[in-house]
Parts: C-alpha cells; sequence; structure tokens
C-alpha cells in the first residue's frame, strides 16, 4: 500500500517547539539554521511524516490509509440530517 498524504492541516507542530523557520527569522543567531525537515510522528505501530509547506504554511501527513476508510463511502454520499434541537 503507497504512502499518502492523509491529511492536511493549518495547525503546525513547529511552532509549539520553536522549530518555525519564519519564528526563526529574525532571530540572531538562529537564522539560517532552522530548516523545514520533516518529521516522524510514532503512535503504537502506526508511523506518519510530517511534510511541511512552509510558503502555504501547511503540514501534511503522510501514511498508509487504513483499509476501513478505503471502504467507507465518500462523505457526499451519506445524507446530512441537521435537527433543531439535541436529539435524545
Amino acid at each position: 500500500m503507497h504512502r499518502r498524504a492523509t491529511h492536511a492541516s493549518n495547525f503546525l507542530l513547529r511552532h509549539p517547539f520553536s522549530l518555525c523557520p519564519k519564528q526563526a527569522k529574525g532571530v540572531t543567531g538562529v537564522q539560517g539554521h532552522v530548516r523545514a525537515e520533516p518529521m516522524l510522528l510514532v503512535n503504537g505501530d502506526e508511523k506518519l511524516t510530517l511534510n511541511f509547506d512552509c510558503r502555504a504554511c501547511e503540514m501534511h501527513d503522510m501514511g498508509r490509509m487504513k483499509k476501513h476508510i478505503l471502504k467507507s463511502p465518500p462523505p457526499s454520499a451519506v445524507p446530512v440530517v441537521f435537527h433543531r434541537e439535541r436529539p435524545g
């Protein structure tokens, strides 16, 4: 099974760890040393590679698509129902 982008997000893990090249741009002694290299996120036996597109300020999770996700219908095939009040 091929690895593909499973998720794209504007919440970047580089910001809380002060590893964002855009944040380091004006910091003396750090400028040019912080690079947007891929990071590895491990959860049990599942591994996701996090690739960063700094120009668009995006993070892309690269991993294997889970089989049950591939078998599920596309979101447009499942009808969306809105309720006036909380059911139940």
